[in-house]
């Protein structure tokens, strides 16, 4: 009997150097399931599919990713028979990474449970309803009394209550027909699209009726149910033994040493506001965006514009030379605000960085191993090499680590902004892969 090998990270190293990543999605790629949830921070199924296929010997790995955006490493670990952990602290991405997990034979048997539901009796919608800014009251009330049965139908706890998406991590199949909803409503929406895509607000506009909302969901769930179908195709049914939820990198709700391998791609260094461009689907959830709950949730997630403290913070002596520096060439930049907010939200981005590995290095067993997706950008004329930014952060919390590979790309998220456009001339950026090692 062939014993199991016993040096992961070196498997994972070696396999991921011969890899040629793309951490934005190309247009071709966002198809089937990837084109569910317009992700910018997704990174290429393949990718994910030929490391893991690669570390055949290992047998079955707990697999973790604790930004794991619309799941694409939770749903291709589960199919290749890994047990995958996948946490987001953005309810919308908990939703959307457990609806890519439903079998398509349950999704399409589901259809004649759609008709039903579609059919149920409509009350008026609350006024204070997050949607209503988005969606004509008509199709509001149809939204909900058709979301209030499915949660009632398929996401119940053990007491009969109904679980909540926006605090609960829903079933599979639940999962599969809310999103479906979700994106059913969307096209329903009035919705202003600003130059940067991920600056997403209700429109003025007229709205269109919600006469046929019921019928363009049942329509929506049997076209998802296709895209499952043909992605998975001859793919073994595995019973799902993982764990998905709504929690923060900083603080997972894993045991110590649970994760032999985590696989992911952290938020850039970029001050994209992910939660923003979520707008829609977050009302959906039942939080509005002057809510508190939404406000919350942009200021403490990874990587946001928004300013946390009111006081610059200093540089903690522990973190590595190569991040106090970029750090002081910001604050010491001579553009409006580099030592005021541009500077504090660069340290926070770095804190919750450094935070977040600590995490790593707790969940993860000794001699497991983790693989980090990054990109690097610039603040003004500032090169932030994030790929080697992190290997340094790593090192200095006991990891082994290294820069696996490295590629320019031509797409970086920082060109997301418009007005960032005008710093590009002859900066060049590059996507790397971090291989850490988590030492005994």
């Amino acid at each position: 009997m062939t014993s199991r090998p016993t040096n992961l990270a070196e498997s994972v190293f070696r396999i991921a150097g011969r890899l040629r990543v793309d951490a934005k999605r190309t247009v071709t790629e966002r198809v089937g399931t990837q084109a569910w949830y317009p992700y910018y921070a997704g990174y290429a199924g393949a990718f994910v599919r030929e490391l893991l296929a690669g570390l055949g010997d290992f047998g079955a790995l707990s697999v973790l990713d604790p930004w794991n955006g619309s799941g694409t490493t939770s749903s291709i670990a589960h199919r290749l028979g890994h047990v995958a952990y996948g946490f987001d602290i953005n309810p919308v991405l908990s939703v959307v990474s457990a609806a890519k997990l439903a079998h398509p034979d349950d999704a399409l048997h589901v259809t004649g449970l759609a008709k039903r539901l579609a059919r149920v009796p409509v009350r008026l919608s609350a006024v204070h309803d997050p949607l209503r800014a988005w969606l004509a009251p008509s199709t509001v009330a149809q939204y909900r009394a058709i979301e209030s049965e499915l949660l009632n139908e398929l996401a119940c706890t053990r007491t009969g209550k109904a679980l909540a998406p926006g605090r609960d991590a829903l079933p599979p199949l639940a999962a599969f027909l809310l999103l479906a909803l979700i994106r059913t409503a969307r096209e329903f929406a009035s919705v202003k699209r600003g130059s940067n895509p991920t600056w997403t607000r209700p429109s003025d506009d007229r709205r269109r009726s919600g006469r046929t909302f019921g019928a363009r969901w049942v329509e929506q769930v049997s076209a998802m149910a296709d895209d499952l179908k043909n992605e998975m195709g001859e793919t073994p049914r595995r019973a799902w033994n993982g764990e998905l939820g709504i929690a923060d990198s900083r603080a997972l709700p894993l045991g110590s040493g649970d994760i032999d391998l985590v696989l992911t791609s952290p938020p850039y260094c970029t001050r994209i506001d992910y939660i923003v461009s979520a707008s829609f689907e977050l009302a959906a959830l039942g939080m509005g965006s002057s809510s508190s709950e939404f406000q919350g949730l942009r200021r403490v997630s990874m990587g946001t514009p928004l300013s946390r403290s009111c006081e610059l913070a200093s540089i903690p002596s522990e973190w590595p030379g190569s991040v106090r520096d970029v750090l002081d060439k910001i604050r010491e930049h001579p553009s409006k605000a580099s030592e005021s907010y541009y500077y504090r939200t660069y340290w926070q981005y770095f804190e919750d960085a450094m935070n977040s590995l600590l995490e790593l290095r707790r969940v993860i067993r000794p001699l497991g191993a983790a693989v980090l997706v990054v990109q690097s950008s610039y603040y003004k004329e500032v090169a932030i090499d994030l790929p080697e930014l992190y290997v340094d952060f790593a090192r200095a919390l006991g990891f082994r680590a290294q820069v696996a590979s490295s590629v320019e790309v031509r797409r970086a998220m920082s060109q997301i902004n418009p007005h960032s456009r005008k710093h590009m001339a002859d900066k060049h950026y590059r996507e790397g892969v971090v291989v850490l090692e988590r030492t005994a």
